[in-house]
């Protein structure tokens, strides 16, 4: 009988030679997915889950499926799931030579080199026969005496044109750009389908949900839950794949941001618009009968943000606040309605934070050079932010979840708790967008301004780091084109 993918995976010697599938009881849903793509046998559990996942009836057709879009939450192993698939095709496949095994991954080099991390360890793990298999590596292949190359290279199309491939595994295709007007990731699916073509192979593309359109979500719309389609479309929530992601992160990812933990972590398609605040959320911020904490009962260091204004029609605000313990709270907040002469502005908000004994004011790169040549003539360093009004908005809502963030009670801070509610969130890629209303009443200066200062203000996270190794690169062995009958042996 020929060996199959869950055979090599339970197998010390091959796949199961990896120490993350040493123990597969973790693995029941990635394993009834490979069942199903590969046409393999059902065991009991399986089609109870295949239906759930992929919205279908029937069983899966005993060929299995060439193409298939997996939409997970993140930390689902998806990108192992890649790199194990394209692995065992590699060593498989390639009777005609000059085949490729490839995964496109994000440009970041960390994820590039994670991907190829995962690509490699197969060959490399204690105990494993497919090291006889590796003929040359460099940083990006592994080439091997099956005649594939395994590689794992950027996720653009110009990757993949004028090879042939067994497989292609596209990762995180949710969150591929579009340029100039182009669509990227229609591009590279176009440029991906003809490197199958005469081989025969399959595209998996394996990614987070993003926003509801595009070429994946269009992939989706098309194929989930219809019996008869060729394309295999799964989702899933990350610890349905992930059993063993901890509790307290997928505690922490609801309690942070609500949204974000519906698709990233239950794999929910994001909605276009949505508001970024509910008013009981917002207004939790707010100290009831709190006035300004006047500078001689503020027990820190003070910090500030200023949103300048060209005092036309924008209004102008400035937020002082200070820590205590693990909270970040606002003494003062001022805003200046337009019109208004923009030095006179800066004059009384240089007076005010002197008085707090702040010498140095943060804002956006409102005006060029004129807002920081207005305080540097009332004596204060200004210093442009390096972040966006969309990130400070975004930021601020964790914090505000997490209940860092207090307020006093004035009309400027409840005007503040109406503007927070006028901010909507707009699903885009990798991270939402936020943006406020424009009209000619209505800014949210006073918002951004406590959202800015919050920022000056980062919250202390628990520190965790993967490491990853690999090693040193394999000289190529002047062997020929081989395949090992034990490739053939079913365990």
């Amino acid at each position: 009988m020929p060996l199959t993918i869950i055979d090599a995976l339970r197998r010390s010697d091959l796949l199961g030679a990896v120490p993350s599938f040493r123990d597969l009881s973790s693995w029941s849903a990635w394993l009834t997915y490979l069942r199903a793509l590969y046409g393999l046998d059902f065991v009991d559990g399986d089609l109870e889950r295949y239906r759930k996942h992929t919205g279908r009836t029937d069983p899966p057709p005993r060929e299995g499926f060439k193409e298939s879009v997996v939409i997970v939450g993140r930390q689902a192993a998806k990108s192992r799931i890649a790199a194990t698939v394209c692995a065992w095709e590699a060593i498989r496949a390639g009777r005609s030579g000059s085949e490729y095994a490839v995964v496109l991954a994000q440009d970041a080099r960390a994820s590039k080199r994670a991907i190829f991390a995962y690509l490699c360890e197969p060959f490399q793990a204690e105990g494993s026969r497919l090291a006889e298999l590796v003929k040359a590596q460099t940083v990006e292949t592994l080439t091997l005496t099956t005649g594939v190359t395994a590689a794992v290279y950027p996720t653009r199309a110009e990757s993949v044109r004028g090879i042939r491939a067994r497989v292609v595994a596209v990762d995180e295709l949710a969150f591929v750009g579009s340029v100039g007007g182009r669509d990227e990731a229609r591009e590279i699916l176009t440029a991906i389908r003809p490197c199958l073509a005469t081989t025969g192979g399959r595209l998996l593309i394996l990614s987070s949900p993003g926003p509801q359109s595009g070429a994946l979500f269009e992939l989706y719309r098309g194929h989930y839950g219809v019996n008869a389609s060729p394309v295999l479309v799964w989702q899933a929530s990350a610890p349905e794949m992930n059993p063993t992601l901890p509790a307290d992160y997928i505690a922490r990812m609801e309690a942070e941001d609500p949204v974000a933990y519906r698709s990233e972590v239950l794999g929910e398609w994001k909605v276009g618009t949505a508001g970024l605040y509910d008013r009981a959320t917002i207004e939790s911020a707010l100290v009831m009968g709190r006035a300004e904490i006047p500078p001689a009962a503020v027990p820190s260091v003070c910090r500030a943000y200023f949103d300048g204004s060209g005092g036309r029609v924008d209004r102008a605000a400035l937020a002082i606040a200070f820590r205590r313990d693990t909270r970040v709270v606002v003494a003062a907040l001022r805003a200046w309605s337009a019109p208004h002469n923009p030095a006179s502005v800066v004059a009384e908000g240089a007076e005010l934070v002197r008085s707090y004994g702040i010498r140095t004011v943060t804002g956006d790169a409102y005006g060029g050079g004129v807002v920081e040549s207005l305080w540097a003539e009332q004596g204060i360093k200004y210093v442009r932010s390096k972040s966006s009004a969309s990130d400070l908005w975004m930021d601020s809502l964790s914090a505000v979840l997490a209940g860092i963030l207090e307020m006093p009670d004035t009309a400027t801070t409840r005007e503040a708790v109406e503007e927070f509610l006028t901010l909507e969130r707009v699903a885009t890629g990798e991270r939402d967008r936020v943006q406020a209303p424009r009209t000619a009443t209505h800014h949210c200066d006073a918002s951004l301004a406590v959202a800015g200062v919050l920022s000056l203000f980062p919250r202390k996270r628990e520190k965790r780091s993967f490491a990853f190794t690999t090693d040193a690169l394999v000289p190529e062995r002047k062997t020929g084109f081989v395949i090992p009958t034990w490739m053939d042996e079913a365990a």
